[in-house]
């Protein structure tokens, strides 16, 4: 689960989803990880990588952001 300002506490449970949040509804000042999430969920979208690459590089994204609710 993330804490976004602004946009509330949410379960994210998609690569379509996390694409979204990280697309959309992240901040502007983010980081290379974001980056580099967004990637990994079209990746995973489109079928070249294993979904839990995505939610590797989504959890280190909302983490690097301060968002990550562990």
């Amino acid at each position: 689960m993330i804490a976004i300002k602004g946009v509330g506490i949410r379960c994210i449970m998609s690569a379509r989803e996390a694409a979204v949040i990280l697309g959309e509804q992240w901040p502007a000042e983010s980081g290379r990880k974001n980056e580099i999430a967004l990637k990994a969920c079209y990746s995973v979208i489109h079928g070249y990588v294993a979904p839990v690459i995505c939610r590797r590089a989504f959890e280190a994204a909302a983490r690097e952001a301060g968002f990550l609710l562990e």
